[in-house]
């Protein structure tokens, strides 16, 4: 079988790693599939981009309309990694030649600005939900006829020398991306909750703009003597190695759906503490696989709670890592995917006809990709008052956001001035 994956950028994230794990499985298990990439956005990641190599995927960063129709007509089945981003709303919006689709999901799809607009729901032959079984884009299980929810892949090898080491003092830990689409705003306030006995180190990239607004906001608490941040890390395994308590207060806009770090984290064996209100939420069972916070102090309070209490630590940490044996393991959520697979594979090709085609500038395109119009959206930031700021910088600043846009699309006067607005 010869499957195509159509992803917007290679720069190291968690699709790419879904896909080299992908490859990786395939390669263990013999499984007789040809991995092509077609990466629409550059650069790539060098390290990535050798580990797809290692397990047989080919790259091909050639996004120009013939070399895309060139790579289409010659898979047997087309797998989109789809999220809002500019070069893949163009790619959609143009027919395509004849082909099988699966859509995969990296998003939840319910928060702006990574929406699922209902306007894809029929293009796809198949839709693949990273998120959990009612959360994200439910309006899909009802409309289509082929819906499965699969996590993504994580390479839980990657904690094949995990070792828990003695240290001193109780120690949580995040891993992920430290910007504020991610990360909620309140950590320092969580901190400050949170037992004084209790360190807290903090695993991921951000720039040194944000760091330096999560530094003056650790002072301005009192707590930063309390916080470690660690940086980027590869070996994940020696990075958790202290930790006692997994915890992940992400930001109500983040669109995380089966976010890996996660994964990881039960993997071993780590109780977690999360936030509701994103949809990765729903791989959380409160009171038996972690904990789940409907806001800051409640959240520092099971911290708390884990901290003191060192049977309750284990109880929770064996029951997080026998659901992530269950529903996290890469080797049989790698099959359920070729089951998709297989199932796509009994219906006939067929051409895409272009989507969002009436939409002409870049403004145009990104409101109708949100299923917004302009008085819609600014209706929906007044909705949204008590977090409204949290909401415009989603939809200024992320991936698939205004600047976004506006980095594709320079010379779109509208695009500008909602930027200005949303400055």
């Amino acid at each position: 079988m010869r499957v195509l994956h159509v992803i917007p950028r290679w720069i190291g994230g968690g699709p790419e790693r879904h896909l080299v794990e992908l490859a990786r499985q395939d390669a263990l298990h013999h499984r007789e599939v040809h991995h092509r990439v077609l990466v629409l956005d550059r650069p790539l990641s060098a390290p990535l981009l050798v580990g797809a190599r290692r397990f047989g995927m080919t790259l091909v960063n050639e996004p120009w309309v013939d070399a895309v129709d060139r790579e289409i007509e010659k898979a047997d089945l087309v797998e989109i990694t789809y999220w809002n981003h500019p070069l893949m709303s163009q790619l959609l919006r143009r027919s395509l030649p004849e082909c099988r689709i699966v859509f995969r999901v990296a998003v939840a799809g319910h928060s702006l600005p990574q929406i699922l607009s209902p306007e894809l729901t029929n293009y796809s032959d198949a839709w693949v939900l990273s998120a959990p079984h009612g959360f994200g884009a439910t309006h899909l299980e009802n409309r289509h006829a082929l819906v499965a929810h699969i996590p993504a892949l994580a390479d839980m090898s990657r904690l094949d020398n995990y070792r828990r080491r003695d240290h001193d003092g109780m120690r949580a830990s995040y891993l992920g991306a430290l910007t504020q689409a991610k990360l909620h705003t309140g950590l320092p306030n969580i901190v400050a909750h949170a037992d004084s006995s209790i360190r807290f180190d903090l695993f991921g990239d951000a720039d040194s703009q944000t760091l330096n607004h999560l530094s003056e906001q650790l002072q301005a608490h009192g707590v930063a003597n309390r916080v470690n941040v660690r940086g980027h890390v590869e070996d994940i395994a020696e990075a958790l190695s202290e930790t006692d308590i997994f915890v992940l207060p992400l930001n109500p806009y983040s669109y995380a759906s089966s976010e890996k770090s996660l994964q990881e984290a039960m993997w071993i064996g780590l109780p977690p503490v999360m936030l509701t209100d994103t949809a990765a939420e729903g791989w959380i069972e409160h009171g038996t696989n972690g904990y789940l916070a409907s806001d800051e102090a409640s959240f520092a309070d099971f911290v708390n709670l884990l901290a003191s209490n060192s049977a309750l630590r284990k109880r929770i940490g064996l029951t997080a890592r026998t659901y992530a044996r269950e529903h996290f393991d890469p080797q049989k959520n790698a099959s359920r995917l070729h089951d998709i697979y297989r199932s796509v594979m009994c219906l006939p090709k067929r051409v895409r006809e272009p989507l969002f085609v009436e939409a002409i500038t870049g403004s145009q395109i990104l409101l109708r990709i949100l299923g917004l119009t302009r008085n819609d959206l600014q209706r929906h930031l007044e909705h949204a008052a008590e977090t409204a700021g949290t909401l415009q910088s989603h939809l200024l600043r992320s991936e698939g956001g205004v600047l976004h846009y506006l980095k594709h699309y320079p010379d779109d006067a509208e695009l500008r001035e909602l930027a200005a607005t949303l400055s």
